[in-house]
C-alpha cells in the first residue's frame, strides 16, 4: 500500500475515533426527532438542557478526578447531603449566600476527606470514596430520618431563581452549565493545573520524577469534584423547592457514563471538558427521548449501558487499529 494511501486511511480512522461518538449522538438525536413529534420542539430542547445542567456540572468535576487517573464513588450521596445542608441553612437563616457558602464548604470538605484518604493515606480510590459515600448516606438519613425538608414561602427569591428562573427564554441553570463548561475547558487545556492533572493520569511515576506533587494535585481534583457536586446540589434543591434525602443518587451512574463517553471523544482516551458536555447531552437525550416514548425505566438503564459500552469499545478498537498501522 502506498504511503499516502496509508496516511489518508489512518487519518480517517483517527477522525472516526475522535468524532464517532458525536456522529452517533447526532444519529440518536435524529431518530428521536423522527419518532417523537414533541422531541424536537423548542420547549423540550430547553427542558432537556435544564435537566442536563446538574449532571453536566457534576460530571465536569468528575472529569478532573478521572483525568488524574482517579475515581469518585461518593458523588451521588454527597449530592443528597448538600441538598439537606443548603435547605437547612437557608430555612434557618433566610440568607441564600450563607446557605450557598455552607453547601460549597460541605462539598469541599467531602472532597478533602476523599483526597486525603486516597492521595496521602494510599487507599484505593474506589474503596475509599465508596466508604465515604456510605458514611455520607448514613449522615443524611440521621439528620432527616428519611423525611424531605420543604421550603417555606418566605425564602429569598434568588433561592428559587437558581433552579427555576429564566434569562429571557433560557433557563438560568443552562447559563450556569455553559459557564462551567467553558471554564473547565479553559482550565484543562490552557493552565498548568490542567496539564499536570493529565500528566498524572497518564503516568504518575513519571510525573513524580518530573517534580509534580502528585499527592497534592490528586487531592485538588477531589476537592474540585466536591465543589462541583455542591453547585449541582444547590441547583437541584432550588428546582425541587425542597431537600429530598435520596435526591441525586442517580447522578453517580450517569456521571460515570458521561466521563467514559468523554474518553471516546476529541482527546487521546482522556476525559475532556468538551467531551464531558457532549457525553452529558447523550445521556440526558436518552433519558428524555426514551421517557417521551414511554419506554420503561429499566430499559432506559439497559440502553444507556449499551450505548456507553458500544462507544468505548469502538473507540478502543479504532485506537488499536491505528497503532497497528503506524
Amino acid at each position: 500500500m502506498e504511503k499516502s494511501t496509508l496516511v489518508n486511511k489512518n487519518q480517517r480512522v483517527e477522525l472516526l475515533r475522535k468524532y464517532g461518538t458525536v456522529l452517533g449522538a447526532m444519529l440518536i438525536f435524529t431518530i428521536f426527532a423522527v419518532v417523537s413529534e414533541n422531541f424536537f420542539t423548542l420547549n423540550n430542547q430547553l427542558m432537556l438542557l435544564r435537566q442536563m445542567s446538574m449532571l453536566t456540572i457534576i460530571a465536569l468535576g468528575f472529569t478532573f478526578v478521572m483525568g488524574a487517573g482517579g475515581f469518585d464513588m461518593s458523588i451521588g450521596n454527597t449530592t443528597g447531603l448538600i441538598n439537606i445542608v443548603f435547605a437547612m441553612v437557608l430555612i434557618g437563616t433566610k440568607n441564600f449566600w450563607l446557605a450557598l457558602g455552607a453547601s460549597i464548604a460541605c462539598g469541599a470538605l467531602v472532597g478533602l476527606v476523599n483526597g486525603t484518604i486516597v492521595a496521602y493515606i494510599g487507599l484505593p480510590d474506589f474503596i475509599a470514596t465508596f466508604a465515604i459515600g456510605s458514611i455520607v448516606y448514613g449522615l443524611k438519613m440521621l439528620i432527616t430520618k428519611g423525611n424531605p425538608i420543604f421550603f417555606p414561602a418566605d425564602i429569598p427569591k434568588i433561592a428559587s431563581f437558581i433552579g427555576q428562573g429564566y434569562v429571557g427564554k433560557i433557563p438560568f441553570p443552562v447559563i450556569l452549565m455553559l459557564f462551567f463548561v467553558v471554564l473547565v475547558i479553559f482550565v484543562l487545556t490552557k493552565t498548568t493545573l490542567g496539564r499536570r492533572i493529565y500528566a498524572i493520569g497518564g503516568n504518575p511515576v513519571a510525573s513524580l520524577y518530573a517534580g509534580i506533587n502528585v499527592k497534592r494535585y490528586r487531592l485538588i481534583t477531589f476537592v474540585i469534584s466536591g465543589v462541583s457536586v455542591a453547585i449541582a446540589a444547590v441547583i437541584l434543591t432550588s428546582r425541587l423547592g425542597s431537600a429530598q434525602p435520596l435526591a441525586g443518587e442517580e447522578f453517580l451512574l450517569d456521571a460515570i457514563a458521561v466521563c467514559f463517553l468523554s474518553t471516546t471523544m476529541f482527546g487521546d482516551g482522556e476525559p475532556t471538558g468538551s467531551g464531558t458536555f457532549v457525553g452529558a447531552f447523550i445521556i440526558s437525550m436518552l433519558n428524555n427521548g426514551l421517557t417521551m416514548l414511554n419506554v420503561p425505566y429499566y430499559f432506559q438503564y439497559i440502553t444507556k449501558g449499551v450505548v456507553v459500552i458500544f462507544a468505548v469499545v469502538i473507540s478502543v478498537v479504532l485506537a488499536k487499529k491505528l497503532k497497528l498501522k503506524l
